[in-house]
């Protein structure tokens, strides 16, 4: 279905959003930001599914750097926080300039100003904080330069076309997620700003990065067109301070590199991890053969925390790459069990480990069985014969 279709749940979505708009104008934004708190806590308590998810993002992120009551805490409080700076972000249109300027604070803001003087600047984000601040930020400052951002349109187009015509207001301009790469490049090239959030799961056609010491794909963009366009690469991004207060900083990012990018993306994260979107699978593999990107990987690259196979057939099955890069274990299961017995000993299973398990082998017949009772991890067919591609850099 296009974007462009506006069907009657897209009308009923949209008149929900303006009431609930509306009733948000009424309220302080303090009363906003411990709303959504309060909205944060009643999703965790409920939402079982989003709770473990947030809580297997975290342990892949910190393995053992942080305990298993730590990571707890920090999934309760990753939900009260994602739900504060959610509700807020649809409170800070209706703010004026100093009302938003007087909850803000800036760091970095000379190297900025030097860097936009030099030229066109991709400014790395991440999904981070009340990241709604970051599009209405840049105007705020004593700058001299146009700003633009890539960005996905909403699924609904008319919340999408009340977002769109927010931020063109301020003189943002808007380059949609199908946008050419030489309109984002020549855009840097003369001298523009453009905001990249760039911390999302990509497929095996992205770059091979380590992030948190993790084999992963992450999006080439930011830094192909840094190179494209001349320009220069930076990272902006927002953390919450205090009750609606923020802090925006600015960080010039010294290498022109997908690795680079990942590397300050992460410092980001480690920064104020409560503060991270932590709701999607970023670590996910997907795809018919989703083991190919780790022959991008260079021989003697270190790996501080490789990927995780776990055999559950009875024969032993041994995916063919090295341990530097995925781990392999086997622990046969009983496939007559019940499907909570089952899903309890996948649990277990996945639990007792540094990380979770990020593959599971399973005989083809349990494939969808295995798959819908470990939480969607990825799973391969234990009888099928995987043999790595050869890389280019290899031929």
């Amino acid at each position: 279905m296009s974007r462009s279709t506006t069907t009657l749940s897209h009308r009923l979505e949209y008149c929900a959003y303006r009431i609930f708009e509306w009733i948000l104008k009424m309220l302080s934004l303090e009363t906003v930001f411990k709303l959504g708190e309060c909205v944060g806590r009643i999703v965790y308590r409920y939402s079982s599914t989003r709770r473990y998810q947030v809580n297997r993002n975290l342990r892949l992120a910190f393995g053992d750097e942080k305990s298993t009551s730590e990571t707890s805490q920090l999934t309760a409080e990753v939900f009260e926080r994602t739900g504060a700076n959610f509700l807020t972000s649809l409170k800070i249109p209706f703010l004026s300039d100093d009302e938003i300027l007087a909850r803000l604070q800036f760091e970095g803001l000379d190297d900025f100003y030097t860097t936009t003087r030099k030229g066109g600047i991709v400014m790395v984000s991440p999904h981070m904080g009340n990241w709604e601040l970051l599009a209405q930020a840049v105007f705020l400052v004593d700058g001299n330069f146009r700003a633009g951002t890539h960005y996905r349109p909403l699924n609904n187009s008319l919340i999408n076309a009340v977002v769109e015509r927010r931020r063109k207001r301020r003189g943002l301009e808007l380059f949609a997620k199908r946008s050419s790469t030489h309109r984002l490049s020549s855009f840097v090239r003369e001298g523009g700003a453009m905001g990249i959030l760039a911390d999302q799961r990509v497929g095996d056609r992205g770059a091979a990065c380590l992030f948190f010491g993790r084999p992963t794909t992450c999006s080439p963009l930011p830094h192909l067109i840094a190179k494209r366009g001349k320009g220069l690469l930076a990272s902006l991004s927002c953390e919450t301070v205090g009750i609606a207060h923020w802090k925006i900083s600015f960080r010039l990012i010294p290498t022109i590199s997908a690795q680079a990018c990942a590397d300050s993306i992460e410092q980001d994260w480690r920064r104020s991890p409560v503060d991270v979107f932590w709701f999607e699978n970023r670590w996910r593999l997907q795809g018919n053969d989703p083991l190919t990107f780790l022959n991008k990987y260079k021989d003697d690259l270190k790996i501080p925390r490789p990927l995780r196979a776990v055999n559950l057939a009875r024969e032993e099955k041994k995916l063919p790459y090295p341990n530097r890069l995925i781990t392999q274990e086997h622990h046969e299961v009983d496939f007559k069990q019940s499907d909570h017995a089952l899903r309890e000993k996948l649990h277990e299973i996945s639990h007792h480990g540094e990380t979770p398990v990020d593959i599971f082998l399973a005989p083809h017949s349990q494939l969808g069985r295995v798959k819908k009772l470990s939480g969607k991890t990825m799973t391969l067919a234990a009888e099928r014969n995987y043999s790595p591609e050869i890389s280019p850099n290899e031929k």
